[in-house]
């Protein structure tokens, strides 16, 4: 074998080897319950009175979804447009675009996040990547999903300007996604989402999910709860690999996901989750 050969393949494993040795801290620090887009049962998705929300019920991670404006930055939502969760055809009635990539930033922040969701949130603006990761620091880990598949190194460069690479934990749908994130920070721990069943049988899905999340550099699955049955968790696991779930509200199905041994569960209701005895301490 030459050594340009062995080193090539070094490089292309190196993430991987990197992304599960940091991975232990989330090990070491057990089961995780996760707000998804903030406290979004409570609160308007993807704001920071969302996000503060996650953090005083005591969420130990708070899921955020990550896009990119016309003019480059990073600013949470969940769609690809801003009709939903914002008041945009109230403020611009010139026809214009409503995706956020067609928007930008001095324009996402004109639109109302939180009147849509209720009175008291009125005036809550699209918050920037920067804004949520700050507000998070030190509080809770920043769960950050990449939305569009060519932003992980937008991502990466931010978490890094702001030296939190140990505090986050990324995920995405997109392997591209995770791979590119892992060119910039191959040591953050990331995770592979999915809510592919490929197979009936919860070992050979398993197989295939924990493929996908080594080939990106993976070493967290976060699937659709309804994959997660119990073989398919200890295979995971017999993998030396965490499995998450998403996206979990209904207290009794939280309650048979931790007897099964799930390590991490996003849920809308993080206080519901919180308040169930024996949550996986």
């Amino acid at each position: 074998m030459s050594k340009a050969f062995f080193f090539k393949g070094l490089l292309a494993f190196l993430p991987l080897l990197v992304g599960c040795s940091m991975s232990a801290r989330f090990h070491k620090e057990g089961f995780k319950a996760i707000a998804h887009r903030g406290s979004s049962k409570e609160a308007p998705e993807n704001t920071l009175g969302a996000i503060e929300l996650g953090v005083k019920q005591g969420a130990g991670g708070v899921e955020f979804d990550v896009y990119k404006s016309s003019d480059g930055w990073l600013v949470l939502m969940h769609d690809k447009d801003v009709l939903r969760t914002t008041n945009f055809k109230d403020v611009f009635t010139d026809g214009r675009s409503a995706k956020v990539s067609e928007l930008t930033l001095a324009e996402l922040r004109e639109l109302d996040a939180g009147s849509w969701y209720s009175p008291a949130y009125a005036g809550e603006k699209v918050p920037t990547f920067e804004e949520a990761l700050e507000l998070l620091r030190g509080r809770a880990t920043p769960v950050i999903e990449i939305k569009p598949e060519d932003i992980g190194e937008d991502v990466a460069r931010v978490v890094q300007k702001l030296g939190i690479e140990e505090e986050v934990f990324v995920q995405s749908f997109s392997a591209r996604a995770i791979s590119d994130f892992h060119k910039v920070l191959p040591g953050v721990t990331t995770g592979y989402l999915t809510g592919k069943k490929i197979s009936d049988d919860g070992v050979e899905r398993a197989r295939e999910h924990l493929r996908i999340a080594r080939e990106s550099g993976a070493s967290v699955v976060v699937c659709n709860y309804r994959l997660a049955e119990r073989a398919y968790i200890e295979e995971i696991h017999r993998n030396d690999f965490l499995v998450w779930v998403y996206t979990v509200n209904d207290p009794a199905v939280m309650r048979l996901l931790m007897e099964r041994g799930i390590d991490g569960i996003i849920t809308d209701v993080p206080s519901v989750l919180l308040g169930l005895p024996g949550r996986g301490e």
